[in-house]
């Protein structure tokens, strides 16, 4: 498995997705330096990797997809701001965003800058970043992988695999997102000298790297872990939309008789959208929002004639209620645009939703809309907290037959007692 030559070029064109690992609740993350004296974290609770099976007995971990980062005291997240893109943080404190770099004098440009986009922190949407323990860990998809402290300091190479590479080729070997249960980040090597995948599993406590399949001859790449167990699907170009379930140390495989596709889990309650296809050749059909309790095997799908929306994305989840809303094509009209000869071109001007926001239950119920501005686009980048709403969507509207496109990089909003949210405004960016 050391020399990956040309099969891993038939995977460099593959799409990197994106990641929210949420750590275990007694995670704290340091606060070496901060733009509020305010906005400070708990203190460390001592947390080792040696008590974090214990932490997760009976718990669901899955991966989520997010532009968004949440830490106990701060959000990440990227943006373009003056033609640059960096790696911000939002303050919970003072509400406001802050380029995530502690070094007055930095100009943001070298890799070991946190907010450059040469760092490990930023490219990917965080699809290769968790945060355990006051530290970050960062999985490459050549192979590395890379922790460091909250400030960016302490930068060591934790495990590196050592695949002999041509120089200047950037090929995908590991798969990204890794995902992580109780002390070990579980990744998948999309391919050995004979094109086979493995599972491998870095234990973060004694850095030592284990290839599962290689000892066991079983290959599964997980979609969650729950009480001990991994589930995930094998080769699918061999096995289809088979799922499976299998020890941790892959020694004992078995059909998954109940396979769902999570999106967030609380407690023992998985939730996600549910679609259907004839073959694995035909695109996927939404059938609905799809509820399943893994302890007790009850399953629930609302389907989305019962929520009278062609489509859904959910926004967020949180212990009590579930937040989502209908992408949809909305033409507002249309606008000029003026080109460079002098000529004029006239565009439809289009969002991808009608503004509304709609929460309900986490059995399905009481459905209500708790946020309607015809004017907003809204995104499924969302983090919730408290009383308040962080999501990156923004304003689109047409004025004087100008599209007009405003609210920043960020938006909050404060949640009022009766549940609804109030109007979204701009995050100021400081500095």
């Amino acid at each position: 498995m050391k020399k990956l030559f040309a099969l891993f070029l038939a995977f460099s064109l593959l799409f990197l997705t994106a990641c929210n690992l949420t750590p275990p609740s007694n995670t704290t993350e340091s606060n070496p330096s901060s733009s509020s004296s305010s906005d400070s974290a708990a203190p460390n609770t001592g947390q080792t990797a040696g008590n974090w099976q214990d932490t997760l007995k009976d718990q669901i971990v899955i991966k989520k997809n997010s532009g968004l980062m949440e830490l106990p005291s701060r959000i990440l997240f990227e943006a373009n701001i003056n033609q640059r893109t960096l790696t911000y943080y939002y303050s919970k404190a003072d509400e406001k965003a802050y380029v995530y770099c502690f070094d007055p004098i930095c100009d943001h440009t070298d890799y070991t800058c946190l907010a450059s986009p040469n760092s490990y922190l930023s490219g990917w949407n965080f699809a290769s970043m968790f945060f355990i323990n006051n530290r970050f860990y960062c999985t490459t998809a050549y192979g590395q992988i890379w922790s460091f402290a909250f400030d960016g300091s302490d930068k060591r190479i934790e495990y590196d695999a050592g695949y002999e590479l041509p120089d200047g080729v950037i090929t995908n070997i590991w798969s990204i997102p890794p995902i992580v249960y109780g002390p070990y980040i579980y990744i998948t090597l999309k391919a050995d000298e004979n094109g086979n995948r493995h599972t491998l599993r870095y234990n973060i406590e004694t850095k030592e790297m284990e290839d599962l399949t290689e000892k066991t001859g079983n290959y599964i790449s997980p979609l969650y872990f729950y009480n001990g167990m991994i589930y995930g699907s094998g080769e699918s170009l061999k096995t289809g939309d088979t799922r499976f379930k299998v020890d941790l140390n892959l020694n004992t495989i078995e059909i998954d008789d109940n396979p769902v596709s999570p999106t967030y889990s609380v407690g023992d309650l998985m939730i996600g959208t549910v679609s259907e296809r004839e073959s694995i050749f035909d695109l996927p059909k939404l059938i609905g929002m799809e509820f399943y309790n893994i302890k007790t095997k009850a399953r629930q799908v609302i389907s989305k004639e019962e929520l009278n929306m062609a489509s859904l994305n959910i926004a967020s989840v949180t212990r009590e209620y579930i937040y989502f809303y209908e992408p949809k094509t909305i033409n507002l009209g249309t606008t000029t645009v003026d080109r460079p000869d002098g000529s004029q071109l006239t565009m439809k001007v289009q969002k991808m939703n009608d503004g509304k926001l709609y929460r309900m239950n986490l059995d399905g119920t009481n459905i209500v809309c708790v946020y309607d501005n015809p004017d907003y686009e809204l995104n499924d980048n969302m983090v919730i907290y408290e009383d308040r709403v962080v999501m990156q969507g923004q304003y689109v509207a047409i004025e004087n037959g100008k599209k007009k496109v405003w609210g920043g990089p960020l938006q909050v909003a404060v949640i009022n007692e009766d549940g609804t949210f109030g109007e979204f405004r701009e995050v100021e960016v400081v500095g």
